[in-house]
C-alpha cells in the first residue's frame, strides 16, 4: 500500500507501507570531490541550501587552502541546482568558467580552489519500521494512521531536513514538533514561537531580536527565536498567519541562515532546524497571493499531516486515559461515555477531548463518568448525522466554553465539509456568535481578554468578529 504526498515544486515525496514498513523520499544535495585534497569526500544533505568553504560552521568544510571560508552554496531551486558564489578570493566555476551564480548542468565539473566536485540532486530514501507502539515521545495512539505518523517521524527526525506540519486546531502540531525535536539528537533547545501574533512588529522582533536603541523603548538587546533556537530547532506554529512582508526576511534567513537583528548591519549564523505548521491549505494561499512560493517551497521540503481525532477513533479509549492520567482525574469512564466519545465528531481534535474529560470529572466527582456528564453537543454525534443528517444541535445556552473554543478551533481551520454537515454548521455558527458575544460582555469589550478566556489566538477573535459582524458596542 503506498500514497503519494504533493510538494511545492510539483513532484511528489512518497510514503509507503508494505509489510509493516515504511519508506519516506526527499530531495537531497549530493556532493562529491573527485580532485583536490579532499578527494573521495562524499556527503549527501536534506537540505535546501548548502554551504560550502573552510570556516567549521559550513556544511560542506574542505582543508583546501585555495578555497575561502565561505566560498559557495548550493540552492535547491524548482528549476535544478543553483551554485553561487559568495565572494570567495579565487573564484567557482562551472566547466573552467567562472560564475557569479548559474544553473549545474547534469555531469558538470565544478571547481572550488584546486577541488574538483561533482555536485547532483538525488532522492534520499530512508526507511523505517511502522512498529506496534502505541505511543512516541509526547504522542499517543495506536491505529495504523498514528503508528505510520510514528514512522515518519523517526524517518526524518535525525535529518536537518525542514518539516511542514498540517493539521486541523488541537490535532497536536506541537507534540509532534516536540516529538521531532526529542528525536533529532540536536544539542540546543526547542523554540516555540505563534505566527499568529497580531502586530507585524512584534513578529519580526520576537523572530529576529533586535539591539539596544533599535526603536523608542529598546533599552536593552534581544536575541529573538532564531537565535534562542541555535544548535536546536524552532517551531513556527500558525506560519500561514505570517504578514507577507515579512516572509522574504524569513526566507532568506532559511536560506543564509545568518539573522540580522533589528537595528543592526551585522548578520549572526544560527544553526537551526525549523518546523512549521499550519491549519491553513498554504498551496491554495500560495494561489490567492498570500503566501510566498518560494517560502512554501523552502518549508514544504517534507510535508506531514496529521489525521483529525474523528478520523481514529479507535486511539480515544487510550487517549482518554492518558489525558486523565496526566490530568490527575481520579475517575473512571463508563462502557457508555466512553461509546459517545468514540461517536463524536470531534471539531476540536484532542484539545477538545482534554476540555471535555476535565470538565466530566468536575461534574461527577468521584463517581463513574457517564454520558451525560460529557455534555456533547448532539448536532456533532456519528450516530445522530447517519440516522438524521440535520440533526439539530444542542441549544447556544448548552453550549459551555471547553465546546465553545472546539467551534471556534474548527471554524478558523480548513476541513474537508462532512456529509449532511451543512446545516449543523450553520447551527454552530449561530453558538459561536452567541458565545462570543457572552465573552464580550464578560470582559467589557476587551478583545485580548476575550481570545484568553476562549482559548483562541487574537487574530482568530478578530477574524470571527468581522465575519459574524460584532462591533464593540454590541
Amino acid at each position: 500500500m503506498s500514497s503519494s504526498i504533493p510538494s511545492s515544486d510539483g513532484t511528489e515525496i512518497i510514503v509507503a507501507t508494505s509489510q509493516s514498513r515504511l519508506r519516506v523520499q526527499f530531495d537531497a544535495i549530493e556532493l562529491r570531490v573527485a580532485a583536490g585534497p579532499d578527494a573521495g569526500l562524499e556527503v549527501s544533505l536534506g537540505l535546501p541550501t548548502v554551504r560550502i568553504g573552510t570556516a567549521p560552521d559550513n556544511d560542506v568544510v574542505l582543508s583546501d587552502r585555495a578555497v575561502s571560508r565561505r566560498h559557495a552554496e548550493i540552492c535547491m531551486t524548482p528549476n535544478g541546482l543553483l551554485l553561487r558564489d559568495l565572494n570567495s578570493t579565487n573564484g567557482t566555476f562551472i566547466n573552467e568558467v567562472r560564475i557569479t551564480e548559474a544553473y549545474i548542468p547534469p555531469a558538470a565539473e565544478c571547481k572550488l580552489g584546486y577541488s574538483q566536485l561533482l555536485i547532483r540532486q538525488h532522492v534520499e530514501e530512508r526507511k523505517v519500521a511502522v512498529s506496534r507502539q502505541d505511543r512516541l515521545g509526547e504522542l499517543v495512539g495506536g491505529s495504523e494512521r498514528m503508528r505510520e505518523l510514528y514512522g515518519l517521524i523517526r524517518a526524518v527526525a535525525a535529518t536537518p531536513t525542514t518539516v511542514h506540519l498540517h493539521g486541523e486546531s488541537g490535532s497536536g502540531k506541537e507534540l509532534v514538533a516536540r516529538t521531532l525535536h526529542t528525536f533529532s539528537g540536536r544539542s540546543g533547545p526547542l523554540m516555540v514561537f505563534d505566527a499568529s501574533v497580531a502586530d507585524p512588529e512584534m513578529v519580526r522582533n520576537d523572530l529576529f531580536g533586535h539591539i539596544k536603541g533599535a526603536f523608542t523603548g529598546a533599552t536593552g538587546a534581544r536575541e529573538g527565536a532564531f537565535r534562542h533556537a541555535h544548535t536546536g530547532t524552532l517551531f513556527i506554529d500558525e506560519i500561514g498567519e505570517l504578514p507577507l512582508d515579512l516572509q522574504p526576511r524569513l526566507l532568506r534567513v532559511l536560506e543564509t541562515r545568518e539573522v540580522s537583528p533589528i537595528g543592526s548591519d551585522k548578520s549572526t549564523h544560527v544553526d537551526v532546524r525549523v518546523i512549521t505548521a499550519t491549519h491553513r491549505d498554504l498551496e491554495a494561499m500560495v494561489k490567492a497571493g498570500t503566501f510566498r512560493a518560494d517560502l512554501f517551497y523552502r518549508l514544504s521540503v517534507v510535508p506531514i499531516e496529521l489525521p483529525a481525532l474523528r478520523e481514529i477513533p479507535e486511539d480515544i479509549p487510550l487517549l482518554a486515559q492518558h489525558l486523565c492520567e496526566q490530568l490527575q482525574l481520579k475517575c473512571q469512564i463508563s462502557a457508555a461515555a466512553m461509546a459517545a466519545l468514540q461517536d463524536y465528531a470531534w471539531p476540536g481534535n484532542v484539545r477538545e477531548l482534554r476540555n471535555v474529560l476535565e470538565r466530566a470529572a468536575v461534574l461527577c466527582g468521584e463517581r463513574e463518568i457517564g454520558p451525560e456528564h460529557l455534555r456533547l453537543p448532539k448536532g456533532m454525534m456519528r450516530a445522530s448525522r447517519e440516522s438524521d443528517p440535520v440533526a439539530e444541535p444542542a441549544p447556544a445556552a448548552a453550549l459551555d466554553r471547553s465546546s465553545a473554543r472546539a467551534a471556534l478551533d474548527r471554524s478558523s481551520g480548513i476541513t474537508a465539509p462532512q456529509p449532511g454537515a451543512a446545516d449543523a454548521r450553520v447551527h454552530l455558527k449561530g453558538m459561536e456568535r452567541q458565545m462570543i458575544l457572552d465573552a464580550l460582555e464578560r470582559n467589557q469589550n476587551n478583545k485580548a481578554a476575550v481570545a484568553r478566556d476562549l482559548g483562541i489566538p487574537l487574530s482568530t477573535l478578530k477574524r470571527r468578529l468581522k465575519e459574524y459582524r460584532i462591533s464593540d458596542d454590541e
